[in-house]
């Protein structure tokens, strides 16, 4: 039998988007866990691959329910259990192996930074990363963060940015973190929109159609890296 997924959620609207339809098209089996109602320690032994969402909490914190997930994160990096993760799944997981969290200059919040889309753009050894086989070397994103990592020798920058420039990491062989997110679709930004902190002073018409503009692209490009990411790790 298929070992499962396990995706861990930091706050119950951050869900997790394109990752469910690709891994329910594939019929890969998963299990949710949503730190923001109970935390627990889950048995890595049953997983194959772990899945770090993202969350309004910071990796700084000194709170039971972080200091867990980096218990988590550290005993899958011991376990050779593949980790993935989204804003603050990378920010944690860079933590874990003796990386720092601190202030980005700017907080990245939406589509554009003013009139500026938020683009990221792939280093060399990220446009010869599996992961972005069939993905264009500069893409935009959607960007929900104030906060940005300092990397070690271990990480591996895959992607970068204007404003915040570590976007994309990579740590040994299968575990890699997208400080974007990649992974929203009209109905989960809808939900963001209406229920995230950070988003309330922004206008939702533009929000929605600055997303309405790029969102055939954008869509397939992250189905495209999600699939590339499956076919690495199981």
């Amino acid at each position: 039998m298929m070992k499962k997924v396990l995706i861990i959620k930091n706050i119950s609207h951050e869900d997790p988007g394109l990752i469910l339809d690709v891994l329910n098209e594939k019929q890969i089996p998963f299990d949710v866990l949503d730190f923001s109602i109970k935390i627990e320690r889950p048995n890595l032994e049953n997983y194959e691959l772990l899945i770090i969402m993202g969350g309004p909490d910071s990796g700084n914190d000194d709170s039971l329910k972080i200091q867990i997930e980096l218990e988590i994160i550290k005993s899958a990096f011991n376990k050779s259990i593949p980790i993935f993760g989204i804003c603050l799944g990378l920010q944690l997981m860079v933590k874990a192996v003796g990386g720092m969290i601190y202030r980005n200059p700017v907080e990245e919040i939406g589509f554009k930074h003013g009139n500026d889309w938020y683009e990221v753009i792939l280093t060399d050894i990220g446009k010869k990363d599996p992961i972005f086989k069939d993905i264009n070397k500069k893409f935009v994103v959607f960007q929900l963060h104030g906060e940005t990592v300092e990397l070690t020798e271990k990480i591996k920058l895959l992607g970068q940015g204007k404003y915040c420039k570590n976007q994309i990491i990579k740590i040994g062989n299968l575990n890699y973190g997208f400080q974007f997110h990649f992974e929203i679709t009209t109905l989960l930004l809808k939900k963001w929109i209406d229920l995230a902190p950070e988003l309330q002073n922004y206008r939702k018409e533009d929000i929605l159609s600055n997303f309405e503009t790029i969102e055939k692209d954008f869509i397939k490009r992250g189905r495209k890296i999600f699939t590339n990411y499956l076919e690495l790790v199981l």
